[in-house]
């Protein structure tokens, strides 16, 4: 899938929830991805580190759907700051290919 469409998939289902109703700021979004990177963040460190011996409300089993949610969640951010986000990608791709040279 090509990732323009996943940002129009993310961004059609959350308006058909009515989730836009209730985070309705880029800053809304963008900490609620912030959200998403600390619970991969720590179940990460309860996988990587003695920590596994406390008690964790985010398994690290479940590592792919953290990592799947701070995708959706940059999907749904760079749709809230208007920005196509696979045109944006591609910039930065070459972007980092000249600095390889």
């Amino acid at each position: 899938m090509e990732i323009s469409k996943a940002q129009e998939i993310v961004k059609n289902h959350l308006e058909k929830i009515g989730y836009t109703k209730i985070e309705t700021e880029p800053m809304h979004a963008f900490l609620h991805l912030i959200e998403e990177v600390g619970e991969t963040a720590r179940s990460l460190l309860y996988k990587e580190t003695p920590r596994g011996k406390i008690k964790n409300t985010t398994k690290p089993e479940n590592l792919e759907e953290e990592v799947a949610d701070i995708f959706w969640q940059t999907l749904k951010l760079a749709s809230y700051l208007n920005i196509d986000l696979e045109k944006a990608f591609l910039k930065k791709y070459e972007k980092n290919l000249k600095k390889s040279h």
